[in-house]
C-alpha cells in the first residue's frame, strides 16, 4: 500500500531506490542538516542497511516519489509506540530541485494523515536541528508545536546548535487542515501557509 499526496507517492524503500539514497547519504550538504553523525558509507554498507530494514517493526522507512516520476527524497516514522500511539517523523528532500516547492510539507501532511487516519496513532513527532531552518519551517507551518530542546545538541560549521523538539497531535492535525483546507485545494494551488522544505 502506498500513501498518496497531491503530486507526490510515499513507497516502501525498493533496491532500485540504493543508489540514490546512497548519493545523498553521502552528500556534506545534506549531512549537514541531519542530527546523526555521518561518515562516508559504501554502496556496500547501503545494500546491508536495507537488508537490516527488512526486519525492522518500530520503523517504516518510506520512498518519496514524485507522480510525474523520479524518487526525490526520504521519510517514514521511526520509534513506533503501538501501545502509546506515538511514533517519531523525519523527511530528507535528497533532490536540491525539489525543495522550496512545497513538497516538504506536502510530505510531512501526507504522513500525519497517514498516522492518524490508518495506523491510529495519537502523536507525531519530530526533531530538527535549530541549523535547519527550513525544516523547521516546514514542520511548523503543518502545525507542528515546539515543545522544548536539547540544548548544545550537535556540532555543525563549528558552532553547537540546539535539538528542537517538535509534536503534533491528531486534533491538532484535524483542526489544521479545516482552517489551511489543504486537501481541498487543487494541486496547482499553493497552500495557504509557507513551506522552505
Amino acid at each position: 500500500m502506498n500513501i498518496s499526496g497531491k503530486r507526490i507517492t510515499l513507497r516502501a524503500v525498493e533496491r532500485e531506490d540504493l543508489a540514490l539514497l546512497h548519493k545523498w547519504a553521502n552528500d556534506p550538504d545534506v549531512a549537514g542538516l541531519l542530527g546523526e553523525l555521518h561518515f562516508p558509507s559504501s554502496l556496500l554498507q547501503q545494500e546491508r542497511w536495507y537488508e537490516r530494514i527488512q526486519a525492522d517493526r518500530d520503523t517504516v522507512r518510506l520512498s518519496v516519489v514524485r507522480n510525474e516520476g523520479g524518487l526525490i527524497g526520504y521519510s517514514g516514522f521511526w520509534h513506533i509506540d503501538w501501545r502509546d500511539r506515538r511514533a517519531e517523523h523525519a523527511v530528507l528532500l535528497g533532490d536540491p530541485k525539489c525543495r522550496g516547492q512545497g513538497y516538504g510539507c506536502e510530505v510531512i501532511l501526507s504522513c500525519a494523515r497517514y498516522a492518524f487516519e490508518q495506523m491510529a496513532l495519537h502523536r507525531l513527532e519530530a526533531r530538527v536541528l535549530e541549523a535547519n531552518e527550513a525544516s523547521l519551517a516546514a514542520y511548523r507551518s503543518c502545525g507542528f508545536v515546539a515543545e522544548g530542546a536539547l540544548r548544545e545538541y550537535a556540532v555543525r560549521s563549528g558552532r553547537r546548535v540546539d535539538m528542537i523538539l517538535l509534536g503534533l497531535l491528531s486534533e491538532e492535525y484535524t483542526k489544521h487542515i479545516e482552517e489551511t483546507r489543504y486537501w481541498e485545494a487543487p494541486e496547482d494551488v499553493e497552500p495557504s501557509f509557507a513551506d522552505s522544505v
